[in-house]
C-alpha cells in the first residue's frame, strides 16, 4: 500500500506543471464514513473478543484521530493542486479501487479464518482507512489544454466528483456488507457458545442425577448388607458369649497365679530393700575412706613437690660446679698442650742442632783420615 501511494505521488510530480488551485476536502467524507464504520466493526468485535481486539481499537482510534486533525486543518484553508484532463484525472480514483481491492481480500481471508484472525483483520482495515485518507489527500494534477475542457475545467471536475461519489457509495456498500456478515458471524458464535453452554448444564444434570442414583444404589447395598449382617450378628453374640465365659474363668486363674507371683515378689522386695541398705552403709564408708586417701595424697604431692624443688636446686648446683670445674680443667689442659708445644719444638732444634754437629764431627774425622 506505501509503495502504491508513493507511485502515485511520483506520477503526480511528473505531470504537475500547470496547475491550479482547488480544496482538499473533496475526499475527506468517504475516509471519514471508513474510519466510523470501521470503528463500528471493532466496537461489535471487541465484544466477542475483549483481549485480542483492544490493542487494535486503540491504534484505529489513533488514526482516526490524526485524520479528523488533518481535515480541521483542510478546513482552514490548506489548498492542493488537481490534474485537469480527464484521463489523467482516473488516476487517483485508482486509490479506493486498490482500497477496495484489499478490503475484500481482508474481508475474504477473515471469513476462511473465523474469530482468530480478527485481530489482524482489524489492523488490515487500519491500514486501509490509513491509505484512504493518504490517497484522498494526493493532490491531483491538471493539464491545459486537454481536448475537451476548458481551463477552468468545470466538465473534468464534474466527472471526478460523480467518480468519487460512486466510490464513497461502492465502499460504504462494501462496508455494510462486510458489518452485515461480521454482525452475522457474530450472532452465529454466540449461538454455538449458547448451545455448547445448554449442552454442559444438561450434561452437568444429568451427572447429578447419575451421581444420586449411584449412591441409592450404594445406600440400598448398604441396607442389604446390614440386615444379613444382624442375623450373623446374633450367633456371633451366642459365640462371643461362650467365649466371654471361657476368658472369665482364665482370668480368675490367672489372678489367683497373678495373687500367688504378688506375695512372691513382695518377700523379694524385702529382701532387695534390706540390701539396699547394706549397700548404702558400704558406699558411705568407702566415700569416707576415699576422702581420707585423697587428703593423704594431697599431702604427698605436696611433700614430692617439696622434694622435687630441692632435688632441681641440688642439681642445679652441681651442675653450676661441674661447668666451673670442666671450665678450669680446660684452662689447665689448654696450659699443658702449650707446654707440650713448646717442648716439642725445643726438642726439634735440639735434634736439628745434633745432626749439624754429627756432619761436622764426621767432615773432620774424614778429614783427618785422609791427612794421615
Amino acid at each position: 500500500m506505501l509503495l502504491y501511494i508513493l507511485y502515485l505521488q511520483i506520477l503526480f510530480r511528473c505531470s504537475s506543471r500547470n496547475s491550479c488551485k482547488v480544496k482538499k476536502y473533496e475526499n475527506q467524507s468517504l475516509v471519514l464514513n471508513v474510519c466510523n464504520q470501521e470503528e463500528d466493526v471493532v466496537v461489535s468485535q471487541v465484544q466477542e473478543m475483549p483481549r485480542r481486539v483492544r490493542h487494535a481499537t486503540d491504534e484505529e482510534k489513533l488514526a482516526c484521530s490524526e485524520i479528523m486533525s488533518q481535515k480541521a486543518k483542510e478546513e482552514a484553508g490548506v489548498e492542493v493542486e488537481e490534474e485537469e484532463d480527464s484521463v489523467c484525472a482516473k488516476g487517483p480514483a485508482k486509490g479506493p479501487t486498490k482500497g477496495l481491492a484489499i478490503t475484500d481480500n481482508v474481508k475474504s481471508q477473515a471469513m476462511l479464518d473465523g474469530p482468530q484472525a480478527r485481530m489482524t483483520h482489524n489492523m488490515k482495515e487500519k491500514d486501509i482507512c490509513i491509505s484512504s485518507e493518504e490517497l484522498s489527500i494526493t493532490p491531483r494534477p491538471k493539464l491545459i489544454g486537454c481536448k475537451g475542457h476548458d481551463d477552468k475545467g468545470s466538465p473534468s471536475s464534474m466527472d471526478t466528483i460523480s467518480l468519487n461519489e460512486m466510490d464513497k457509495a461502492a465502499v460504504l456498500t462494501l462496508i455494510r456488507e462486510e458489518i452485515i456478515t461480521k454482525e452475522i458471524e457474530a450472532n452465529e458464535w454466540k449461538r454455538k457458545y449458547e448451545d455448547s453452554h445448554m449442552e454442559v448444564l444438561e450434561m452437568r444434570k444429568i451427572v447429578v442425577e447419575y451421581e444420586k442414583t449411584v449412591a441409592q444404589m450404594i445406600e440400598d447395598e448398604q441396607h442389604k448388607r446390614s440386615v444379613l449382617g444382624s442375623q450373623k450378628s446374633v450367633q456371633q453374640v451366642t459365640l462371643e458369649r461362650d467365649q466371654a465365659l471361657a476368658d472369665l474363668n482364665s482370668v480368675e486363674r490367672s489372678l489367683s497365679d497373678l495373687f500367688r507371683r504378688y506375695e512372691n515378689m513382695k518377700t523379694i522386695l524385702e529382701g532387695f530393700k534390706k540390701n539396699e541398705e547394706v549397700l548404702k552403709k558400704c558406699a558411705q564408708e568407702y566415700l569416707v575412706r576415699i576422702r581420707q586417701e585423697e587428703q593423704r595424697y594431697h599431702t604427698l604431692k605436696i611433700h614430692a613437690e617439696e622434694k622435687l624443688v630441692k632435688a632441681n636446686e641440688d642439681i642445679a648446683q652441681v651442675r653450676s660446679k661441674a661447668d666451673s670445674e670442666s671450665v678450669a680443667l680446660h684452662a689447665s689442659l689448654r696450659k699443658e698442650q702449650m707446654k707440650v708445644d713448646s717442648l716439642e719444638r725445643a726438642l726439634h732444634h735440639k735434634n736439628q742442632e745434633i745432626e749439624e754437629l754429627t756432619k761436622i764431627c764426621d767432615e773432620l774425622i774424614a778429614k783427618l783420615g785422609t791427612s794421615d
